[in-house]
C-alpha cells in the first residue's frame, strides 16, 4: 500500500532534503517548529521508519519526492 502524504507534508519532506532543520522549515512554512515535527512524526509512521534519513530514502525510493 503506498503512503499518503498530503501536500503540506511533502513541502516538508522537500526541505527535510535540502538540510533544513524543523526550526528552519517552520520559519519558511510560516508555522511552529512543534508542527513540523508532528509532520515529520506522521511521516515516519506512515512510511514505517524511525530516522530522518530513513524517510528521505522511503520517500525517494517511493517517488513521493525527486
Amino acid at each position: 500500500m503506498e503512503p499518503r502524504v498530503t501536500p503540506r507534508e511533502k513541502e516538508v519532506l522537500t526541505l527535510m532534503c535540502e538540510g533544513k532543520s524543523a526550526q528552519e522549515i517552520a520559519i519558511i512554512l510560516g508555522c511552529s517548529a512543534y508542527t513540523v515535527r508532528t509532520h515529520i512524526g506522521r511521516l515516519k509512521d506512515e512510511f514505517n521508519v524511525y530516522k530522518d534519513t530513513a524517510l528521505i530514502a522511503a520517500a525517494f525510493r517511493k517517488r513521493i519526492i525527486e
